[in-house]
């Protein structure tokens, strides 16, 4: 194919797409939500407008949701092929000041300042004033100690942004939220905040914290990946250290031994709010589906052990849709104590039944030589899955071996491992990744000129994979990847079932060996 026909390829791509969103929305009878206009999350049940809330559901339309990654993917591989390559460097190596003018949004609470403000703006000036009482209270902010916000960069900063789509730009100087900007709101006023700015994160849906959290630690972290990963020789009596983060801060501990810091507190309670952010990224596959998993077909009263379960979310989903199983959550001790007391009365029957038990168990040890689980005794035989849920990603692969050998010690010839991870998709066709069926998307057909993984649209999973590499040394992985550390371990994986791209979260069952 001729780079122009690749180009009117991917221009053709974007025109079907949109159709497909227009029938979706005038079915519906429903405009596309704006960039210009804001959507606050926090009052989509107390007076947002009933058309927009409606809108903003619809983009997770199956249909809906399949033509905006593949406008994403087309969108962005066109750009960077008519793009002059000296401005698409000049752009990929300053990508990093939008990230340092989307820290300044958040922790300076404009979002909240302009959401009090209007659609009409405020102007920078008033902006920098109303930033300083927010941050110092209204009689500091005056005070002659206080240093001023200046106004002239603080619409430079925010220039940017506009120049993003983050913000509205309505007036020369005049700044208001959008539809993007809009995500980091808070939902608190600028008064509460100023009254209580630790508790900013409180009772939100997380993104703020989320935003705070990867324009922070995970940012300032990343930028040390170069000098992490090329230790020169001459250094080579150096200990190395064990991440990126280590080299950003300066410290010996890993990052949720730093958090635990008692100066660290805010920032701890931060990341709790921002892995709220994080879980919404949910899979389109239920882990209860019979289709990831014949739950089913299994006996009555046979254990499942959700390894690193945390409070047992997963044991909850599956245990209300299969009551005829027995689920063992087990976890660091501290977690699986406060478990029951987080889900309250809401799931009391099925801790009261014995349908779901916790159990202290650090993965890292073998599983417990005999395992009693209530309504069933002591078990005679091993439990029929383990069931390991987002946890191998946190960890370099010797960990994750050591993780899952533990569990094939304890298994039997009829126990499965069941494993829920992102899995990473090449930016070329892998034919190996065909024969589980979690090879090139079927919706980008073998003739298109789009990157089998999307490109662009499938972006933030690879970024998401280098933030585990600086935080932790570890990773998101492929396919071939999983397969050969479930291998190492004794594991062989039989079966693959992958979500749509972008977000290729996936369910392997595998087998002992």
């Amino acid at each position: 194919m001729s780079s122009l026909a690749a180009l009117r390829a991917l221009h053709a791509t974007i025109g079907a797409a949109l159709d497909d969103i227009d029938r979706v929305y005038n079915g519906q009878g429903l405009d596309y939500p704006s960039l210009d206009v804001p959507y606050y999350h926090h009052s989509a049940t107390t007076g947002a407008d009933p058309k927009q809330v409606q809108a903003e559901k619809l983009i997770s339309d199956p249909a809906v949701a399949r033509a905006s990654s593949l406008i994403v993917a087309a969108c962005g591989q066109l750009s960077a092929s008519v793009q002059i390559p000296f401005l698409t460097l000049v752009e990929g190596a300053h990508l990093g000041h939008i990230t340092a003018a989307l820290s300044f949004l958040e922790e300076t609470n404009t979002v909240e300042i302009l959401r009090e403000a209007g659609p009409q703006g405020l102007h920078v000036k008033d902006l920098a004033r109303r930033i300083n009482e927010v941050r110092y209270g209204k009689k500091a902010a005056s005070s002659v100690g206080v240093a001023h916000l200046d106004p002239v960069k603080l619409s430079h900063i925010l220039r940017l942004l506009a120049t993003n789509h983050w913000l509205r730009e309505v007036q020369p100087d005049v700044y208001s939220n959008g539809r993007l900007s809009s995500l980091l709101d808070s939902g608190k006023t600028p008064d509460q905040l100023s009254a209580a700015p630790t508790k900013k994160y409180e009772e939100t849906n997380g993104l703020a914290a989320f935003a705070s959290m990867t324009t922070k630690e995970i940012f300032r972290s990343v930028t040390y990946l170069p000098e992490w990963l090329l230790t020169s020789t001459d250094k080579a009596k150096v200990k190395k250290a064990e991440t990126p983060f280590n080299l950003a801060y300066d410290t010996g501990e890993g990052y949720y031994e730093w958090l635990e810091r008692p100066e660290n507190a805010v920032e701890l309670a931060r990341v709790g709010r921002a892995m709220t952010a994080a879980r919404a990224i949910s899979s389109t596959h239920s882990i209860a589906h019979k289709a990831v998993f014949p739950w089913d077909a299994l006996p009555e009263k046979a254990v499942v052990v959700d390894v690193g379960g945390g409070i047992g979310s997963v044991s909850m989903q599956l245990a209300e849709a299969y009551p005829h199983l027995r689920f063992v959550v087990q976890d660091r001790e501290q977690t699986v104590a406060i478990a029951p007391k987080v889900w309250g009365a809401t799931q009391k029957e099925l801790f009261d039944s014995g349908r779901v038990s916790f159990q202290g168990q650090d993965f890292f040890e073998p599983q417990p030589a005999t395992l009693v689980v209530p309504g069933v005794g002591a078990l005679s035989q091993s439990p029929a899955v383990y069931v390991i849920t987002r946890v191998l990603h946190n960890w370099p692969d010797a960990q994750c071996v050591k993780i899952m050998k533990n569990l094939r010690a304890a298994a039997g010839p009829d126990t499965r491992l069941l494993i829920h991870e992102i899995i990473l998709l090449h930016a070329c066709v892998d034919p190996s990744d065909a024969e589980d069926g979690a090879g090139q998307d079927e919706e980008v057909p073998t003739s298109s000129p789009l990157l089998p993984n999307l490109g662009k649209a499938s972006s933030g999973v690879y970024q998401l994979d280098l933030t585990m590499m600086a935080m932790m040394d570890a990773r998101e992985r492929t396919l071939a990847e999983l397969r050969a550390l479930a291998l190492e371990a004794g594991w062989r994986v039989e079966k693959v079932t992958r979500d749509r791209l972008p977000v290729t979260l996936g369910y392997l069952v595998a087998v002992p060996v």
